[in-house]
């Protein structure tokens, strides 16, 4: 007797559970979702459908990947962001929740300034860059340091419709002295000691290049503060992700310049401390 659809899903729920996953129902259901290319809606009015043999086979390949911890964002492909559909790679940071509420505030600001160009360092999966050319048209550049980025970025912007020069280097060495209305960056951030602590969803499979932010956690931050002084028009708009207690410190190097004004940290929905702005003074 075959399996049926319920039974597959129950039993991938079972193993993710084994495996210490934090959301074992939630994924054996978008992992089947995603194989047969359904909806929520559609996927349980399958439920007490017999799932083919070929069905099951490829479902518990997706979930012995998932049960090895490997990211559900790897597995299925995408990730969505904002209104964005957003394809996800391995060798490519994943776009989180909390890098919305940054782009929601880059938007913010955008529209209250005058220009148009926008400078999108560390720009990963591209979702910060795609975000601003789709919600403000604005005219993007977006730079990071590895292949599998610049190649993911400019498959995204693809995929939405989205406008962006994509260019390979680092930080601001590709640009050379362009200036622009706002810089925009989700740097690597974390300390080099507390990578080892991590989910393993994070340390075993996502990018080191994308995570390490030395021994502090603030290395990039100074790299970008220092350049966006030579590559910001008067008035242009300086915009980070930070991690939850790195405010502060960013906030005095910034203000350290003493270059910008209107300095501002905007909360994440939980709360913490996620973007810091500021304006350029000249």
């Amino acid at each position: 007797m075959s399996l049926l659809v319920q039974d597959i899903v129950k039993m991938a729920e079972k193993q993710l559970v084994a495996a210490g996953v934090d959301n074992p129902k939630g994924d054996a259901e978008a992992m089947y979702c995603s194989l047969m290319r359904v909806d929520r809606s559609k996927f349980f009015m399958e439920w007490g459908e017999p799932a083919a043999d070929r069905t099951c086979e490829q479902y518990f390949d997706m979930v012995a990947r998932r049960a090895k911890r490997e990211p559900l964002q790897y597995i299925v492909g995408n990730q969505p962001f904002l209104d964005l559909n957003i394809n996800t790679k391995e060798g490519v940071l994943i776009p989180r929740l909390d890098t919305e509420v940054v782009a929601e505030k880059a938007i913010e600001l955008f529209k209250a300034k005058k220009g148009d160009t926008v400078l999108d360092l560390c720009c990963g999966s591209g979702v910060l860059g795609i975000a601003l050319a789709k919600k403000v048209n604005a005219k993007v550049t977006a730079v990071d340091i590895t292949d599998e980025a610049c190649a993911l970025t400019k498959e995204n912007a693809q995929l939405n419709g989205a406008k962006v020069d994509v260019l390979q280097g680092d930080l601001f060495e590709p640009i050379r002295k362009k200036k622009y209305h706002m810089i925009i960056s989700n740097p690597p951030y974390i300390r080099s000691e507390v990578i080892p602590t991590l989910m393993p969803e994070v340390k075993d499979y996502e990018p080191m290049t994308a995570l390490d932010g030395g021994e502090d956690g603030l290395v990039f931050y100074r790299k970008i503060v220092a350049g966006s002084v030579d590559h910001l028009k008067k008035g242009g708009l300086l915009v980070f992700e930070i991690g939850n207690d790195q405010a502060e410190d960013v906030c005095a190097m910034i203000e350290e310049t003493g270059r910008f004004e209107n300095m501002e940290v905007t909360q994440d929905l939980a709360g913490n401390d996620r973007v810091v702005s500021a304006s350029f003074i000249k």
